[in-house]
């Protein structure tokens, strides 16, 4: 999906997949595929050419935007489905009994240790989650400084 992306990124015109295919030197479907999953993105468009049949495509050259796409896409595929498993576990904790077996192993999962940890690390989730919907939402513009928006 990369090597696509950079060719159609560098390219001065749109490409058919048929073009891709021969300068990326690998099969069709395969080109067709990652087009796809670029479009999902919003990093590939397709291009309609006046009296051609074949699709053709283009990147998305505004590199924030891209930057966008891509951190929203990574943001509900790993890090929201992450913190979703986070906070059921630490609901299951607070609701699981507590039993005590007098050896004073923490690993027995019982100790308030472990929850206090689950709770960390849910914060620095959050946090993280946080700084991603900022990114996203481009509110890292319209009157705050670069300084502001890194803090």
């Amino acid at each position: 999906m990369a090597e696509i992306q950079a060719l159609l990124y560098l390219s001065a015109r749109p490409l058919s997949l048929d073009e891709m295919s021969a300068r990326l030197k690998t099969s069709r479907s395969n080109i067709s595929l990652n087009v796809r999953s670029l479009q999902d993105l919003g990093v590939v468009r397709k291009v309609i050419i006046p009296g051609d049949r074949k699709d053709y495509y283009a990147a998305e050259t505004e590199l924030e935007k891209v930057a966008r796409g891509l951190a929203a896409a990574k943001k509900k595929r790993e890090l929201d489905p992450a913190l979703d498993l986070v906070r059921r576990t630490i609901q299951a904790a607070n609701s699981a009994p507590r039993k005590d077996n007098g050896n004073g192993d923490p690993s027995d999962g019982d100790d308030p240790v472990d929850i206090e940890r689950l709770h960390q690390l849910k914060d620095l989730m959050e946090r993280i989650g946080d700084i991603f919907e900022t990114f996203i939402a481009n509110k890292t513009t319209g009157g705050v400084s670069r300084g502001a928006a890194k803090t």
